[in-house]
Protein backbone atom coordinates (compact mmCIF):
# COMPACT_ATOMS: atom_id res chain seq x y z
CA UNK A 1 0.00 0.00 0.00
CA UNK A 2 1.14 3.21 -0.80
CA UNK A 3 0.40 6.66 -2.23
CA UNK A 4 -0.35 7.41 -5.85
CA UNK A 5 -0.38 9.22 -8.98
CA UNK A 6 0.48 10.65 -11.81
CA UNK A 7 2.91 13.48 -10.74
CA UNK A 8 5.64 11.80 -8.29
CA UNK A 9 7.29 14.61 -5.92
CA UNK A 10 10.72 13.34 -6.18
CA UNK A 11 13.02 15.92 -7.54
CA UNK A 12 14.51 14.39 -10.86
CA UNK A 13 17.64 13.13 -10.88
CA UNK A 14 20.60 11.97 -13.74
CA UNK A 15 20.49 8.29 -13.76
CA UNK A 16 23.33 7.46 -16.18
CA UNK A 17 24.21 9.56 -18.74
CA UNK A 18 25.53 8.85 -22.56
CA UNK A 19 28.67 8.86 -21.60
CA UNK A 20 28.61 6.17 -18.95
CA UNK A 21 28.17 3.01 -21.74
CA UNK A 22 30.02 -0.12 -21.84
CA UNK A 23 32.14 -1.55 -24.78
CA UNK A 24 32.51 -5.07 -25.19
CA UNK A 25 36.07 -5.20 -24.25
CA UNK A 26 35.64 -3.97 -20.22
CA UNK A 27 36.25 -7.00 -17.86
CA UNK A 28 33.11 -8.39 -15.94
CA UNK A 29 34.86 -7.56 -12.71
CA UNK A 30 34.75 -3.56 -14.17
CA UNK A 31 31.61 -4.22 -15.25
CA UNK A 32 30.00 -5.27 -12.10
CA UNK A 33 32.14 -2.88 -9.79
CA UNK A 34 30.40 -0.33 -11.43
CA UNK A 35 27.44 -1.90 -11.56
CA UNK A 36 27.60 -2.52 -7.84
CA UNK A 37 28.48 1.53 -7.48
CA UNK A 38 25.63 2.76 -9.60
CA UNK A 39 22.98 0.53 -7.39
CA UNK A 40 24.18 1.83 -3.78
CA UNK A 41 23.94 5.40 -5.46
CA UNK A 42 20.14 4.92 -6.61
CA UNK A 43 18.99 1.82 -4.31
CA UNK A 44 17.25 4.21 -1.58
CA UNK A 45 15.15 1.69 1.27
CA UNK A 46 11.51 3.66 1.07
CA UNK A 47 9.10 2.98 4.17
CA UNK A 48 7.33 -0.22 3.80
CA UNK A 49 3.85 1.92 3.01
CA UNK A 50 5.45 4.24 0.08
CA UNK A 51 6.22 3.69 -3.74
CA UNK A 52 6.12 7.29 -4.27
CA UNK A 53 6.83 9.58 -2.05
CA UNK A 54 3.26 11.49 -1.66
CA UNK A 55 2.31 10.71 -5.19
CA UNK A 56 2.96 8.62 -8.03
CA UNK A 57 3.26 5.35 -9.28
CA UNK A 58 1.86 3.23 -6.11
CA UNK A 59 3.54 0.08 -5.27
CA UNK A 60 0.76 -2.00 -3.57
CA UNK A 61 -2.22 -3.13 -5.87
CA UNK A 62 -3.63 -6.20 -7.98
CA UNK A 63 -3.58 -9.89 -7.95
CA UNK A 64 -3.09 -10.89 -11.55
CA UNK A 65 -5.59 -13.10 -12.55
CA UNK A 66 -5.21 -15.55 -14.34
CA UNK A 67 -7.17 -15.69 -18.03
CA UNK A 68 -9.36 -18.66 -18.95
CA UNK A 69 -8.25 -20.47 -21.19
CA UNK A 70 -4.91 -18.06 -22.24
CA UNK A 71 -3.18 -20.29 -24.14
CA UNK A 72 -5.80 -21.48 -26.14
CA UNK A 73 -7.15 -19.33 -29.45
CA UNK A 74 -10.47 -17.48 -28.91
CA UNK A 75 -13.05 -18.02 -31.38
CA UNK A 76 -15.15 -14.73 -30.12
CA UNK A 77 -18.52 -13.59 -31.44
CA UNK A 78 -17.98 -10.43 -32.42
CA UNK A 79 -21.40 -8.74 -32.95
CA UNK A 80 -21.46 -5.24 -31.44
CA UNK A 81 -18.49 -5.60 -29.77
CA UNK A 82 -15.87 -5.63 -32.60
CA UNK A 83 -12.50 -3.36 -31.37
CA UNK A 84 -12.61 -0.81 -33.50
CA UNK A 85 -9.59 1.85 -34.11
CA UNK A 86 -9.04 3.98 -31.59
CA UNK A 87 -11.05 7.05 -32.03
CA UNK A 88 -8.72 9.46 -30.37
CA UNK A 89 -7.71 12.40 -33.17
CA UNK A 90 -4.81 12.65 -34.73
CA UNK A 91 -1.86 13.27 -32.55
CA UNK A 92 -0.48 17.18 -32.87
CA UNK A 93 2.84 15.96 -33.09
CA UNK A 94 5.77 13.61 -32.41
CA UNK A 95 8.72 14.35 -29.83
CA UNK A 96 11.47 14.75 -32.64
CA UNK A 97 14.96 12.75 -32.26
CA UNK A 98 14.07 10.27 -29.71
CA UNK A 99 14.47 7.10 -32.49
CA UNK A 100 16.94 8.92 -33.37
CA UNK A 101 19.19 8.33 -30.45
CA UNK A 102 22.24 6.23 -30.19
CA UNK A 103 22.51 5.78 -26.67
CA UNK A 104 20.38 6.30 -24.15
CA UNK A 105 19.03 9.35 -22.23
CA UNK A 106 19.22 10.21 -18.95
CA UNK A 107 15.77 11.23 -16.90
CA UNK A 108 16.86 14.99 -17.06
CA UNK A 109 16.77 14.82 -20.38
CA UNK A 110 13.49 12.52 -20.59
CA UNK A 111 12.00 14.89 -17.92
CA UNK A 112 12.82 17.80 -20.48
CA UNK A 113 11.53 16.17 -23.33
CA UNK A 114 8.14 16.05 -21.71
CA UNK A 115 8.07 18.92 -20.55
CA UNK A 116 8.81 20.68 -23.90
CA UNK A 117 5.64 19.59 -25.20
CA UNK A 118 2.86 21.62 -24.99
CA UNK A 119 0.66 19.19 -23.05
CA UNK A 120 3.80 18.04 -21.13
CA UNK A 121 3.60 22.21 -19.97
CA UNK A 122 -0.14 21.90 -19.09
CA UNK A 123 1.01 18.79 -16.57
CA UNK A 124 3.62 20.77 -14.23
CA UNK A 125 1.12 23.30 -14.81
CA UNK A 126 -2.14 20.98 -13.19
CA UNK A 127 0.81 20.04 -10.44
CA UNK A 128 1.23 23.10 -9.35
CA UNK A 129 -2.41 24.14 -9.07
CA UNK A 130 -2.90 20.54 -7.15
CA UNK A 131 -0.19 21.11 -5.07
CA UNK A 132 -1.79 24.50 -3.97
CA UNK A 133 -5.44 22.67 -3.48
CA UNK A 134 -7.05 24.16 -6.72
CA UNK A 135 -7.74 20.81 -8.41
CA UNK A 136 -9.18 17.76 -6.87
CA UNK A 137 -6.98 14.95 -7.74
CA UNK A 138 -5.55 11.56 -5.71
CA UNK A 139 -2.39 13.73 -4.06
CA UNK A 140 -3.68 16.94 -2.88
CA UNK A 141 -3.27 16.70 0.74
CA UNK A 142 -5.55 19.85 0.96
CA UNK A 143 -8.38 21.38 -1.26
CA UNK A 144 -9.53 24.85 -1.44
CA UNK A 145 -12.70 25.96 -3.08
CA UNK A 146 -12.27 29.93 -2.23
CA UNK A 147 -9.66 32.71 -1.63
CA UNK A 148 -9.30 31.84 1.84
CA UNK A 149 -6.15 29.65 3.03
CA UNK A 150 -7.26 28.53 6.45
CA UNK A 151 -6.50 25.34 7.74
CA UNK A 152 -9.77 23.40 6.52
CA UNK A 153 -12.64 22.97 9.24
CA UNK A 154 -12.49 19.22 7.70
CA UNK A 155 -9.67 16.56 7.84
CA UNK A 156 -11.03 13.36 5.95
CA UNK A 157 -9.04 10.23 6.54
CA UNK A 158 -9.12 8.08 3.29
CA UNK A 159 -7.23 5.16 1.26
CA UNK A 160 -4.26 5.64 0.21
CA UNK A 161 -5.17 4.00 -3.49
CA UNK A 162 -8.58 5.66 -3.93
CA UNK A 163 -9.84 2.15 -3.65
CA UNK A 164 -12.57 2.39 -1.18
CA UNK A 165 -15.71 3.23 -2.94
CA UNK A 166 -16.95 4.18 0.49
CA UNK A 167 -14.10 7.33 0.70
CA UNK A 168 -14.82 7.84 -2.90
CA UNK A 169 -18.89 8.70 -1.83
CA UNK A 170 -17.41 11.37 0.85
CA UNK A 171 -14.66 12.66 -1.23
CA UNK A 172 -17.91 13.60 -4.36
CA UNK A 173 -19.83 15.10 -1.29
CA UNK A 174 -17.13 17.67 -0.18
CA UNK A 175 -16.67 18.51 -4.13
CA UNK A 176 -20.23 18.91 -5.10
CA UNK A 177 -20.35 20.84 -2.40
CA UNK A 178 -16.97 22.73 -2.50
CA UNK A 179 -16.34 22.45 1.15
CA UNK A 180 -12.84 23.21 1.75
CA UNK A 181 -11.15 19.78 3.20
CA UNK A 182 -7.38 18.63 4.49
CA UNK A 183 -6.42 14.75 3.39
CA UNK A 184 -4.53 12.26 5.40
CA UNK A 185 -4.05 9.35 3.42
CA UNK A 186 -4.47 5.81 5.01
CA UNK A 187 -3.63 2.20 3.68
CA UNK A 188 -7.11 -0.08 3.67
CA UNK A 189 -6.50 -2.78 5.50
CA UNK A 190 -5.42 -5.33 3.15
CA UNK A 191 -2.81 -3.48 1.56
CA UNK A 192 -0.78 -2.67 4.31
CA UNK A 193 -0.26 -1.93 7.69
CA UNK A 194 -2.39 0.94 9.50
CA UNK A 195 -0.31 3.05 11.31
CA UNK A 196 -0.23 4.03 14.90
CA UNK A 197 -1.14 7.77 14.67
CA UNK A 198 -4.16 6.29 12.98
CA UNK A 199 -5.09 4.23 15.22
CA UNK A 200 -5.04 5.88 18.29
CA UNK A 201 -7.75 8.07 16.82
CA UNK A 202 -9.89 5.26 15.11
CA UNK A 203 -8.96 1.94 17.03
CA UNK A 204 -11.05 0.07 14.75
CA UNK A 205 -9.32 1.31 11.42
CA UNK A 206 -12.65 2.28 9.47
CA UNK A 207 -12.10 4.13 6.40
CA UNK A 208 -13.70 6.78 5.62
CA UNK A 209 -12.94 8.89 9.08
CA UNK A 210 -13.64 12.51 9.30
CA UNK A 211 -12.77 14.83 11.91
CA UNK A 212 -14.76 18.51 12.06
CA UNK A 213 -13.83 20.89 14.29
CA UNK A 214 -12.44 18.76 16.02
CA UNK A 215 -14.83 15.71 16.88
CA UNK A 216 -14.31 12.32 15.04
CA UNK A 217 -16.32 10.13 13.44
CA UNK A 218 -16.83 7.41 10.35
CA UNK A 219 -19.36 5.85 8.22
CA UNK A 220 -19.48 6.69 5.02
CA UNK A 221 -23.34 7.92 4.57
CA UNK A 222 -23.26 9.44 8.53
CA UNK A 223 -20.32 11.88 7.34
CA UNK A 224 -22.02 12.90 4.19
CA UNK A 225 -25.28 13.92 6.16
CA UNK A 226 -23.22 15.66 8.59
CA UNK A 227 -21.45 17.50 5.64
CA UNK A 228 -24.55 18.94 4.12
CA UNK A 229 -26.17 19.59 7.50
CA UNK A 230 -23.34 21.63 8.89
CA UNK A 231 -22.63 23.09 5.44
CA UNK A 232 -26.08 23.48 4.17
CA UNK A 233 -27.07 25.49 0.48
CA UNK A 234 -30.57 25.99 0.16
CA UNK A 235 -29.87 26.59 -3.49
CA UNK A 236 -27.92 23.23 -4.31
CA UNK A 237 -29.05 20.44 -1.51
CA UNK A 238 -28.09 17.33 -1.13
CA UNK A 239 -30.33 15.71 0.52
CA UNK A 240 -33.98 16.65 -0.81
CA UNK A 241 -36.68 18.78 2.54
CA UNK A 242 -39.45 16.42 3.79
CA UNK A 243 -41.86 15.47 1.43
CA UNK A 244 -42.41 13.27 -1.68
CA UNK A 245 -38.94 13.55 -2.46
CA UNK A 246 -37.65 12.55 0.58
CA UNK A 247 -39.82 9.34 -0.04
CA UNK A 248 -38.33 9.00 -2.90
CA UNK A 249 -34.19 9.67 -2.25
CA UNK A 250 -35.17 6.96 0.70
CA UNK A 251 -37.01 3.95 -1.66
CA UNK A 252 -34.18 4.74 -4.21
CA UNK A 253 -31.46 4.42 -1.24
CA UNK A 254 -32.85 0.80 -0.71
CA UNK A 255 -32.84 -0.25 -4.32
CA UNK A 256 -28.82 0.75 -4.09
CA UNK A 257 -28.90 -1.61 -1.17
CA UNK A 258 -30.77 -4.25 -3.37
CA UNK A 259 -28.56 -4.04 -6.02
CA UNK A 260 -25.06 -4.38 -4.25
CA UNK A 261 -26.56 -7.65 -2.78
CA UNK A 262 -27.54 -8.81 -6.10
CA UNK A 263 -24.50 -7.74 -7.64
CA UNK A 264 -22.51 -9.81 -4.69
CA UNK A 265 -24.21 -13.08 -5.29
CA UNK A 266 -23.63 -12.80 -8.90
CA UNK A 267 -20.38 -11.95 -8.30
CA UNK A 268 -18.91 -13.78 -5.42
CA UNK A 269 -20.92 -17.16 -5.86
CA UNK A 270 -20.75 -19.89 -8.36
CA UNK A 271 -23.32 -19.83 -10.65
CA UNK A 272 -25.20 -22.63 -9.30
CA UNK A 273 -28.70 -23.10 -9.07
CA UNK A 274 -30.44 -22.35 -5.30
CA UNK A 275 -27.01 -21.16 -4.80
CA UNK A 276 -26.77 -17.32 -6.09
CA UNK A 277 -24.63 -16.51 -8.70
CA UNK A 278 -27.70 -15.59 -11.10
CA UNK A 279 -27.39 -13.32 -13.72
CA UNK A 280 -30.88 -12.80 -13.92
CA UNK A 281 -31.74 -11.40 -10.56
CA UNK A 282 -28.52 -8.97 -10.97
CA UNK A 283 -30.75 -8.01 -14.92
CA UNK A 284 -34.03 -7.72 -13.00
CA UNK A 285 -32.21 -5.19 -10.24
CA UNK A 286 -30.43 -3.58 -12.92
CA UNK A 287 -33.66 -2.87 -14.91
CA UNK A 288 -35.29 -1.75 -11.49
CA UNK A 289 -32.22 0.86 -11.37
CA UNK A 290 -32.72 1.74 -14.97
CA UNK A 291 -36.51 2.70 -14.66
CA UNK A 292 -36.02 4.63 -11.88
CA UNK A 293 -33.79 6.70 -13.43
CA UNK A 294 -35.97 7.22 -16.53
CA UNK A 295 -38.89 8.58 -14.13
CA UNK A 296 -36.74 11.83 -13.82
CA UNK A 297 -37.35 13.31 -17.10
CA UNK A 298 -35.82 16.85 -15.70
CA UNK A 299 -32.17 15.58 -15.39
CA UNK A 300 -29.70 12.81 -16.25
CA UNK A 301 -29.63 12.03 -11.73
CA UNK A 302 -31.63 10.26 -9.42
CA UNK A 303 -33.77 13.33 -8.45
CA UNK A 304 -34.84 16.41 -10.63
CA UNK A 305 -32.02 18.80 -9.54
CA UNK A 306 -29.63 19.57 -12.17
CA UNK A 307 -26.64 18.43 -9.77
CA UNK A 308 -25.99 15.09 -8.17
CA UNK A 309 -27.10 14.55 -4.83
CA UNK A 310 -26.41 11.91 -2.25
CA UNK A 311 -28.46 9.34 -3.58
CA UNK A 312 -26.25 9.67 -6.85
CA UNK A 313 -22.96 9.72 -4.39
CA UNK A 314 -24.60 6.26 -2.86
CA UNK A 315 -25.11 4.51 -6.09
CA UNK A 316 -22.37 5.48 -8.22
CA UNK A 317 -19.26 4.23 -6.34
CA UNK A 318 -20.92 0.66 -6.43
CA UNK A 319 -21.82 1.18 -9.96
CA UNK A 320 -18.89 1.86 -11.43
CA UNK A 321 -17.46 -1.71 -10.31
CA UNK A 322 -20.28 -3.36 -11.49
CA UNK A 323 -19.65 -1.89 -14.81
CA UNK A 324 -16.44 -3.73 -14.40
CA UNK A 325 -16.39 -6.60 -12.82
CA UNK A 326 -19.64 -7.78 -14.46
CA UNK A 327 -17.14 -7.25 -17.91
CA UNK A 328 -14.37 -8.86 -17.04
CA UNK A 329 -15.49 -11.46 -15.26
CA UNK A 330 -18.79 -12.32 -16.63
CA UNK A 331 -18.94 -10.64 -19.90
CA UNK A 332 -22.05 -8.61 -18.87
CA UNK A 333 -22.07 -5.45 -20.60
CA UNK A 334 -24.11 -3.18 -18.57
CA UNK A 335 -23.75 0.20 -20.33
CA UNK A 336 -25.02 -1.31 -23.43
CA UNK A 337 -28.12 -3.12 -21.45
CA UNK A 338 -29.19 -0.22 -19.92
CA UNK A 339 -29.07 3.20 -21.23
CA UNK A 340 -30.68 5.15 -18.67
CA UNK A 341 -27.68 3.87 -16.61
CA UNK A 342 -25.04 4.51 -19.71
CA UNK A 343 -26.74 8.34 -19.75
CA UNK A 344 -26.50 8.66 -15.70
CA UNK A 345 -22.85 7.43 -15.85
CA UNK A 346 -21.57 9.60 -19.36
CA UNK A 347 -23.17 13.12 -16.97
CA UNK A 348 -21.23 12.26 -14.34
CA UNK A 349 -18.20 11.33 -16.44
CA UNK A 350 -18.43 14.82 -17.60
CA UNK A 351 -17.69 16.63 -13.88
CA UNK A 352 -13.92 16.84 -13.61
CA UNK A 353 -14.08 16.42 -9.97
CA UNK A 354 -15.59 12.50 -10.53
CA UNK A 355 -12.81 11.62 -13.08
CA UNK A 356 -10.33 12.71 -11.03
CA UNK A 357 -12.13 9.89 -8.03
CA UNK A 358 -12.69 7.31 -11.15
CA UNK A 359 -11.04 4.07 -12.10
CA UNK A 360 -10.39 1.96 -14.53
CA UNK A 361 -11.29 -1.75 -15.19
CA UNK A 362 -8.37 -3.46 -14.20
CA UNK A 363 -7.56 -1.20 -11.31
CA UNK A 364 -11.32 -2.41 -9.84
CA UNK A 365 -11.21 -6.25 -11.01
CA UNK A 366 -8.14 -6.38 -9.26
CA UNK A 367 -8.90 -3.97 -6.07
CA UNK A 368 -12.29 -5.75 -5.89
CA UNK A 369 -11.34 -9.35 -4.60
CA UNK A 370 -8.85 -8.61 -1.28
CA UNK A 371 -11.98 -6.36 -0.44
CA UNK A 372 -14.89 -8.53 -0.84
CA UNK A 373 -13.73 -11.92 -2.10
CA UNK A 374 -12.61 -14.62 -4.87
CA UNK A 375 -14.99 -13.32 -7.93
CA UNK A 376 -16.43 -16.26 -9.87
CA UNK A 377 -15.85 -15.60 -14.21
CA UNK A 378 -17.34 -17.37 -16.39
CA UNK A 379 -16.00 -18.59 -20.07
CA UNK A 380 -18.45 -16.45 -22.57
CA UNK A 381 -16.56 -15.26 -25.42
CA UNK A 382 -17.10 -11.65 -24.30
CA UNK A 383 -15.92 -11.92 -20.94
CA UNK A 384 -12.49 -14.21 -22.64
CA UNK A 385 -12.03 -11.02 -24.49
CA UNK A 386 -12.61 -8.45 -21.72
CA UNK A 387 -9.85 -10.39 -19.86
CA UNK A 388 -7.62 -10.14 -23.02
CA UNK A 389 -7.91 -6.62 -23.59
CA UNK A 390 -7.60 -5.62 -20.02
CA UNK A 391 -5.38 -7.89 -18.53
CA UNK A 392 -1.85 -6.27 -18.61
CA UNK A 393 0.05 -9.21 -19.23
CA UNK A 394 -1.86 -9.92 -22.94
CA UNK A 395 -1.75 -5.96 -23.53
CA UNK A 396 0.74 -4.94 -26.66
CA UNK A 397 1.00 -1.80 -29.10
CA UNK A 398 -1.37 -0.54 -30.15
CA UNK A 399 -3.00 -0.61 -27.21
CA UNK A 400 -7.04 -1.27 -27.43
CA UNK A 401 -8.07 2.68 -26.78
CA UNK A 402 -10.88 2.34 -29.37
CA UNK A 403 -12.73 -0.79 -27.36
CA UNK A 404 -16.58 -0.59 -26.81
CA UNK A 405 -15.40 -3.08 -23.55
CA UNK A 406 -14.26 -0.28 -21.91
CA UNK A 407 -15.26 2.77 -23.91
CA UNK A 408 -13.76 6.66 -23.55
CA UNK A 409 -15.58 9.18 -22.35
CA UNK A 410 -16.69 11.40 -24.55
CA UNK A 411 -13.86 14.10 -23.57
CA UNK A 412 -11.10 11.41 -23.73
CA UNK A 413 -11.78 10.66 -27.17
CA UNK A 414 -10.84 14.30 -28.13
CA UNK A 415 -7.64 13.87 -26.81
CA UNK A 416 -4.73 12.83 -29.32
CA UNK A 417 -3.06 9.58 -27.85
CA UNK A 418 0.32 11.48 -27.81
CA UNK A 419 -0.94 13.44 -25.08
CA UNK A 420 -1.92 10.52 -22.94
CA UNK A 421 2.30 8.47 -23.80
CA UNK A 422 3.53 12.26 -22.57
CA UNK A 423 1.12 11.38 -19.54
CA UNK A 424 2.39 8.07 -18.34
CA UNK A 425 6.09 9.16 -19.65
CA UNK A 426 6.01 12.26 -17.36
CA UNK A 427 4.74 10.28 -14.37
CA UNK A 428 8.08 7.82 -14.31
CA UNK A 429 10.21 10.72 -14.83
CA UNK A 430 9.06 12.62 -11.65
CA UNK A 431 9.81 10.02 -9.43
CA UNK A 432 12.12 7.43 -11.60
CA UNK A 433 14.37 6.44 -8.16
CA UNK A 434 11.14 5.14 -6.13
CA UNK A 435 10.21 3.68 -9.16
CA UNK A 436 13.18 1.27 -10.20
CA UNK A 437 13.72 0.32 -6.85
CA UNK A 438 10.30 -0.67 -6.51
CA UNK A 439 10.16 -2.70 -9.59
CA UNK A 440 14.10 -4.48 -8.36
CA UNK A 441 11.16 -6.01 -5.38
CA UNK A 442 10.57 -8.33 -8.15
CA UNK A 443 14.32 -9.59 -7.73
CA UNK A 444 14.62 -9.57 -4.02
CA UNK A 445 13.61 -10.77 -0.99
CA UNK A 446 9.85 -11.20 0.57
CA UNK A 447 8.01 -11.01 -2.19
CA UNK A 448 4.67 -11.85 -1.02
CA UNK A 449 5.26 -12.29 2.39
CA UNK A 450 2.13 -9.97 3.01
CA UNK A 451 -0.37 -11.67 1.37
CA UNK A 452 0.94 -15.57 1.77
CA UNK A 453 -1.60 -17.38 2.62
CA UNK A 454 -4.31 -14.92 3.23
CA UNK A 455 -6.81 -14.16 0.94
CA UNK A 456 -8.03 -11.00 2.37
CA UNK A 457 -4.84 -9.26 2.07
CA UNK A 458 -4.03 -8.37 -1.28
CA UNK A 459 -1.07 -10.75 -2.98
CA UNK A 460 0.51 -7.83 -4.75
CA UNK A 461 0.62 -5.03 -2.20
CA UNK A 462 3.95 -6.61 -0.78
CA UNK A 463 4.90 -3.89 1.58
CA UNK A 464 7.37 -5.83 2.88
CA UNK A 465 9.03 -6.72 -0.19
CA UNK A 466 13.18 -5.48 -0.30
CA UNK A 467 14.83 -4.90 -3.53
CA UNK A 468 17.81 -6.58 -5.70
CA UNK A 469 20.31 -3.81 -5.10
CA UNK A 470 22.26 -5.72 -8.31
CA UNK A 471 18.99 -4.89 -10.32
CA UNK A 472 18.57 -1.18 -9.96
CA UNK A 473 20.84 -0.27 -12.55
CA UNK A 474 19.66 -2.84 -15.14
CA UNK A 475 15.91 -1.87 -14.42
CA UNK A 476 17.03 1.65 -14.47
CA UNK A 477 18.02 1.43 -17.86
CA UNK A 478 15.03 -0.58 -18.69
CA UNK A 479 12.64 1.97 -17.50
CA UNK A 480 14.74 4.88 -19.53
CA UNK A 481 14.04 2.83 -22.52
CA UNK A 482 10.18 2.47 -22.30
CA UNK A 483 10.03 6.10 -21.16
CA UNK A 484 11.67 7.45 -24.89
CA UNK A 485 9.46 4.28 -26.43
CA UNK A 486 6.69 6.19 -24.60
CA UNK A 487 7.56 9.91 -25.47
CA UNK A 488 8.54 9.23 -29.21
CA UNK A 489 5.23 6.77 -29.75
CA UNK A 490 7.87 3.61 -31.06
CA UNK A 491 7.16 0.38 -29.38
CA UNK A 492 10.00 -1.04 -31.61
CA UNK A 493 11.92 0.59 -28.96
CA UNK A 494 10.61 -1.49 -26.39
CA UNK A 495 10.92 -4.41 -28.57
CA UNK A 496 14.64 -3.74 -28.91
CA UNK A 497 15.00 -3.08 -24.89
CA UNK A 498 17.49 -5.77 -24.44
CA UNK A 499 20.42 -5.01 -27.01
CA UNK A 500 20.44 -1.31 -25.67
CA UNK A 501 20.74 -1.78 -22.19
CA UNK A 502 23.35 -4.54 -22.96
CA UNK A 503 25.12 -2.25 -24.99
CA UNK A 504 25.16 0.20 -21.87
CA UNK A 505 25.39 -2.23 -18.74
CA UNK A 506 26.19 -5.48 -19.39
CA UNK A 507 23.57 -8.77 -18.66
CA UNK A 508 21.66 -8.46 -15.62
CA UNK A 509 23.66 -10.69 -12.95
CA UNK A 510 19.99 -12.45 -12.27
CA UNK A 511 19.50 -12.57 -15.70
CA UNK A 512 17.14 -11.12 -18.49
CA UNK A 513 13.95 -13.00 -17.39
CA UNK A 514 14.38 -11.92 -13.66
CA UNK A 515 14.48 -8.57 -15.47
CA UNK A 516 11.59 -8.90 -17.27
CA UNK A 517 9.84 -10.07 -13.68
CA UNK A 518 10.80 -6.87 -12.00
CA UNK A 519 9.17 -4.76 -15.13
CA UNK A 520 5.99 -6.94 -15.28
CA UNK A 521 6.05 -6.39 -10.92
CA UNK A 522 5.56 -2.79 -12.48
CA UNK A 523 2.90 -3.43 -15.55
CA UNK A 524 0.89 -5.16 -13.38
CA UNK A 525 0.15 -2.44 -10.32
CA UNK A 526 -0.34 0.56 -12.50
CA UNK A 527 -3.46 2.19 -10.98
CA UNK A 528 -5.91 4.77 -12.28
CA UNK A 529 -6.55 7.15 -11.09
CA UNK A 530 -4.30 7.10 -8.21
CA UNK A 531 -1.13 6.47 -11.00
CA UNK A 532 -2.44 7.96 -13.97
CA UNK A 533 -5.46 8.37 -16.21
CA UNK A 534 -7.25 5.42 -17.71
CA UNK A 535 -5.88 5.55 -21.30
CA UNK A 536 -2.80 6.45 -20.61
CA UNK A 537 -2.45 3.66 -17.90
CA UNK A 538 -3.53 1.21 -20.81
CA UNK A 539 -0.82 2.69 -23.09
CA UNK A 540 1.80 2.61 -20.00
CA UNK A 541 0.70 -0.96 -19.93
CA UNK A 542 1.18 -1.97 -22.93
CA UNK A 543 4.51 -0.43 -23.63
CA UNK A 544 5.65 -2.13 -20.34
CA UNK A 545 4.47 -5.61 -21.85
CA UNK A 546 6.53 -5.02 -24.82
CA UNK A 547 9.47 -4.95 -22.63
CA UNK A 548 8.73 -7.84 -20.60
CA UNK A 549 8.10 -9.83 -23.70
CA UNK A 550 11.51 -8.60 -24.93
CA UNK A 551 13.46 -9.20 -22.30
CA UNK A 552 12.01 -12.59 -21.77
CA UNK A 553 12.90 -14.10 -25.38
Amino acid sequence: SVPRAVRLLCPASMAFTSSTVFVAHHSAEVGRARVARVAADRCHRLPHEKFFPDSGLHGAMYPALALAAAAAPLVMRRARHTTRTPTLRASSKTIRGLTSRSALAAWEQLTQDAESTEFGRQLVDSQNKRNEGMLPHTDAKVRYFGDSREKPRITIFRDQAAWCPYCQKVWLMLEEKQVDYAVVKVPMRSYGDKPQSFLSKVPRGLLPAMEIDGRLMTESLDIMVTIERTFPNPDKPMIPPNGPLMEKAEQLLGLERKLFGAWCSYMFRPEVPFLGGSEGEFTSVLQEVDDALAENTESSFFLPYQWPTLVDMQYVSHVERCVASAMYYKGYDIRNKFPNINRWLAAYESLPHYMATKSDYYTHCMDIPPQYGACFSNDSDLASRARMEIDPATLRVPAPLGSELEPLTAEQRDVPEENYRIEAAWAVTQNHKSVVSFCSRAAGSDVGSWARANPTKCQYADPYANPNVEMVPFVDSILRVVTTSLLAGDPQLARDVRTRVEAELGTPPAGWGKAGDCVAYLRDRIGSPRDMSMPAAKLFRSYLNEAVVALKE
